[in-house]
């Protein structure tokens, strides 16, 4: 039988809008009579469409901003007094990306079928987060969904605005490290094979410089192709790798040890857990299975684990800061914040304090990053000039003193 998606004025004088599945429309008013319902307007329902049919992959990447922007409109609807499906058809038309327009449409079709919000929006991961969709449906037991979407929003804004400035800090270390590379390339493959010439014509003893150099030049002429391969290779190991959980967990583990960067890593992940489970708290969510969604988005495999054998220790009727004080990667301060917030009874008070110390380091971390690396950069881009300009004129300088 068709689905016809129905406005129906329920026996509370709520309109809300539904998929019914009936022989034909007529059908569709005989059923909402016997219901006891008025309906409102009833038209055909294309399940093959961009809603979640075979075109959208549930599981396809949303953008943080679209996210955000979703929330933040979200939140002034429901502010507003509009209703759920009336706030989600107003989305759909904002949406500025044919992806959201898609995941809002296969929203509205799971929420007029019967399906709570969250349950809905746990059919697109590539959209919604574990953490979101919690959150969402701590909002909808609590009847708290407006406040829920601003803290959602002001969460998803802030992560923004991190990740904006980490790629702001690294752009001209990036950018200098790519011309050095690129003319580093350059001039093994085009300069220095004229040098060779000369001075295997000369037939004397190169100086170690010069020998490196010229082996380097060498490669790169004859090997050029293995190399890519290799880098390429290299490159989608690595990615496959980070899809494992070891791998993960690897990778996640060498960040927190990299120099300049472990402590902007580590720190921003602190910030993030005291986010969460400030958030969670808030929305209440009991202390075990807000843990239990940190320690699977917090953002690295490693403060996961810890936070999951703190969960556990905390499940045996151990405090949150006596289980955190086992693990090495929180401070001894952050520890101390929040057995006074458990002590006191204000731990949600105490998170934000917290998430908004290391908020403020993280920034002044990420302020000082350009400053940190230009001193590293001088100095190996120092050390690779000298290294080319000792290759190059030290033989030079030897045939010289044998001329004279």
């Amino acid at each position: 039988m068709p689905d016809f998606i129905c406005r129906i004025m329920n026996e509370f004088g709520t309109v809300e809008e539904r998929v019914v599945t009936a022989e034909s429309k007529m059908d569709v008013f005989t059923q909402a009579d016997e219901r006891g319902e008025m309906l409102l307007s009833v038209k055909d329902h294309k399940p093959g469409g961009l809603s979640g049919g075979s075109i959208f992959k549930k599981g396809k990447k949303v953008k943080a901003n679209e996210i955000e922007n979703f929330t933040v409109q979200m939140a002034i609807m429901f502010r507003s007094g509009i209703p759920l499906i009336g706030a989600l058809e107003a989305l759909e038309e904002q949406a500025e990306t044919d992806t959201m327009r898609s995941v809002v449409k296969g929203l509205i079709k799971a929420v007029s079928g019967g399906k709570p919000l969250s349950q809905a929006m746990e059919d697109y991961p590539g959209a919604f987060s574990l953490l979101y969709v919690n959150m969402i449906r701590a909002g909808e037991s609590a009847g708290v969904m407006e406040q829920i979407l601003e803290r959602l929003g002001s969460f998803i804004k802030h992560d923004q605005e991190v990740t904006r400035n980490v790629k702001s800090a690294l752009r001209y270390p990036m950018i200098v490290t790519s011309a050095l590379g690129m003319a580093f390339i350059g001039a093994m493959i085009f300069i220095v094979p004229k040098f060779a010439t000369m001075f295997e014509s000369k037939g004397m003893a190169l100086p170690i410089p010069t020998v490196v150099m010229l082996a380097a030049s060498h490669f790169l002429i004859q090997f050029w192709p293995v190399l890519l391969i290799a880098i390429f290779g290299s490159i989608v190991g690595l990615k496959a790798f980070g899809k494992t959980e070891k791998g993960r967990y690897s990778i996640d583990s060498f960040k927190l040890k990299v120099p300049i960067f472990k402590e902007i890593f580590l720190k921003t992940n602190i910030a993030r857990f005291a986010h969460m489970l400030e958030t969670l708290s808030r929305g209440g969510i009991q202390i075990i299975k807000s843990l239990e969604t940190v320690e699977k988005t917090v953002g690295n495999a490693v403060i996961g684990k810890e936070i999951a054998n703190a969960r556990e220790e905390v499940e045996k009727g151990i405090g949150l800061a006596v289980a955190l004080g086992k693990s090495k990667y929180f401070p001894k301060m952050t520890i101390k914040m929040i057995a006074v917030g458990e002590k006191s009874g204000a731990m949600d008070d105490m998170m934000a304090n917290v998430a908004a110390q290391y908020d403020q380091e993280v920034d002044t971390k990420i302020e000082n990053l350009s400053g940190a690396i230009e001193p590293i950069m001088t100095v190996f881009m120092g050390g690779m000039l000298l290294f080319m300009a000792l290759g190059i004129f030290l033989p030079m300088w030897n045939m010289y003193g044998a001329v004279k």
